[in-house]
């Protein structure tokens, strides 16, 4: 039979896949430490998480029989990737089933920085009627700089583009298909001179890690905006901060964070900054497709790959 660790909270209709196949066994419980992962990680056969959970080389390693690790989401920064290389253990994602809500939320930023929707309405949740305070611009003509462009950044574009942005991509490798509007790939500094607002839609890894400082907030306009919607730890904070207090550029939407939960509120506390606590795939159907996706993939996996008695 093949055993399942579940150690971050997936929809139910998730856990009935896994409960209809009887070659399945599963134990869901969330919140597990790390010494409590690596002592019961060698039961099993496969362990699925989410963004929460760690998967350290030293659980990597306590898990003897571990064959399969599955992330449901798209990030893997939370899975040490060269100790499950070393081992021979297979890493899924889901890296195309929440890009529709990151898409969403990414572009809903946009709208509320250009009409700055937050301070308007905590101001009229006060009790202020400051109309003139708040006059915003159209993103129609606008231009959007898209930093990485997979799923997430090309779903992105097809929104912006419809909206009537014009869109600069910056990705380093070649685009494989052509999403099907019009948009110019340029390079980074090119794109952050541009932009009226630049949104990142890109993995963490050492080369995109510290990717956003102040040497290219000053690269963009001072009315520009930045948006991140994809991981913390890509801008650097503190650097942002700096930009924002002296008028570098003009505001910022962040829904990730150098840590989660932040350890510094400084700059989710900055009147130009609109915080969201990593909400980008948190949408009912986002959870109910990765969660199916990423069980249907290690079972696969699982049944393909080994027998077990």
């Amino acid at each position: 039979m093949y055993k399942v660790l579940i150690a971050d909270k997936i929809p139910e209709s998730a856990l009935d896949l896994i409960k209809s196949n009887d070659k399945f066994a599963f134990k869901a419980e969330n919140g597990l430490s790390e010494p409590e992962l690596i002592q019961q990680i060698s039961e099993y056969h496969a362990i699925i998480v989410r963004s929460a959970t760690k998967i350290t080389s030293e659980v990597i390693n306590a898990g003897k029989d571990l064959k399969v690790i599955g992330r449901a989401g798209s990030g893997l920064d939370n899975i040490d990737l060269n100790s499950a290389k070393k081992r021979g253990i297979e890493v899924f994602n889901t890296p195309g089933s929440n890009s529709q809500s990151v898409a969403e939320l990414t572009i809903s930023s946009v709208f509320n920085l250009a009409r700055n929707l937050f301070h308007a309405y905590n101001s009229l949740k006060n009790k202020q009627w400051n109309k003139s305070h708040f006059l915003g611009s159209e993103i129609g003509g606008k231009t959007l700089g898209i930093v990485g462009f997979g799923n997430i950044g090309q779903k992105v574009g097809e929104m912006a583009a419809a909206l009537g942005m014009n869109i600069l991509v910056f990705k380093k490798h070649t685009l494989q298909r052509s999403p099907g509007y019009e948009f110019e790939m340029t390079d980074i500094d090119t794109l952050l001179v541009k932009s009226d607002f630049v949104s990142l839609h890109l993995p963490k890894t050492e080369q995109t890690t510290q990717l956003i400082g102040l040497s290219e907030l000053k690269k963009m306009k001072h009315s520009a905006f930045l948006i991140n919607c994809a991981r913390g730890g890509i801008v650097l904070e503190h650097d942002l901060l700096k930009a924002l207090n002296h008028n570098i550029i003009s505001g910022a939407a962040l829904d990730v964070f150098e840590s989660e939960p932040p350890l510094n509120y400084d700059i989710i506390e900055h009147p130009k900054v609109i915080a969201t606590p990593h909400i980008g795939g948190a949408t009912i159907e986002s959870q109910k497709r990765v969660g199916e996706d990423i069980v249907v993939s290690v079972m696969d996996y699982l049944e393909k790959k080994y027998v077990f008695i």
